[in-house]
């Protein structure tokens, strides 16, 4: 192809020679190499383009290696596991026991039904005693607790020396006690015998009437009428007495109520009880 187109041009030397370049044409090629160099603009941009492209790249496929390194990772961890825990897993698999059939299966959920319904049964029978019991305990701590505070506001009450009320409060208090010990009774029968209001001993004989079935208490009151100068706690304890059978009575009791039939000082209503009393021997 060379040889054709410098065999065209020899043989049309003189043709060519006589064209004239146009008058313009320099100026034009001159205005082209003044023009400044294709974009660098556009040649960056391309550039930079590329290279977020392969940064793309690199940043993707690190992320799949550590991604597959990871995962490695993991299935060895769980292998390792599995290797180490193979008997515990065979020891389970071991006691766990397949029934045959469906007959079988059947059977063994009725036994459990059976078998937790006799569980629920006998946690039903039991509770509601192992409560009541509970609650027995509770009450009866209560009331002891409440027969702790009356007795020691009573003794204290009764120990007031200024105040008939209080003392006449304090026999109250354990008027409403169950039973009375020794040191509630040696306290009433003092009050009963010495205490300067009438009204304080009036109070403490009737408190001791209300334990009379105590055998001690029995005989405290006869003992009080032996020692008694107050007509009106003697007319009280007379009538006491009066209820009871000769033979429940002690000789001092006898003594006493002759002495006061005898003596022209006794008021009469307490003479007449006294008279009551005798003719009864």
């Amino acid at each position: 192809m060379k040889d054709s187109l410098k065999k065209y041009i020899n043989d049309h030397r003189d043709e060519f020679d006589t064209l004239e370049v146009p008058d313009q044409m320099f100026d034009k090629i001159m205005s082209k190499l003044d023009s400044p160099t294709p974009s660098v603009a556009k040649t960056g941009k391309i550039f930079s383009l590329k290279n977020w492209a392969i940064a793309a790249s690199v940043t993707i496929i690190l992320s799949l290696g550590i991604f597959n390194f990871w995962q490695e990772k993991e299935i060895d961890k769980t292998a390792l596991a599995i290797k180490q825990t193979p008997e515990k897993e065979d020891d389970i698999l071991d006691n766990i026991s397949i029934p045959e059939n469906k007959s079988e299966i059947s059977k063994k959920q009725t036994e459990l039904k059976q078998n937790t319904t006799k569980v629920l049964a006998n946690n039903k029978s039991n509770y509601p005693k192992k409560s009541i019991k509970n609650q027995d305990f509770v009450s009866d701590h209560r009331i002891e607790d409440k027969n702790y505070f009356d007795k020691t506001n009573a003794i204290e009450l009764m120990d007031n020396q200024f105040s008939a009320s209080s003392r006449l409060q304090g026999i109250a208090l354990i008027k409403n006690l169950p039973d009375y010990d020794a040191k509630l009774i040696d306290l009433l029968s003092e009050k009963a015998i010495s205490d300067e209001n009438t009204n304080v001993r009036l109070a403490a004989v009737s408190a001791l009437e209300a334990q009379q079935k105590n055998p001690v208490i029995k005989d405290k009151i006869q003992q009080i009428f032996v020692q008694q100068n107050d007509p009106m706690v003697q007319k009280e304890l007379i009538s006491f007495l009066a209820e009871k059978q000769p033979s429940e009575l002690d000789s001092e009791v006898h003594t006493k109520l002759l002495a006061l039939v005898k003596d022209p000082t006794t008021v009469d209503f307490v003479k007449d009880e006294a008279y009551s009393v005798i003719m009864k021997f």
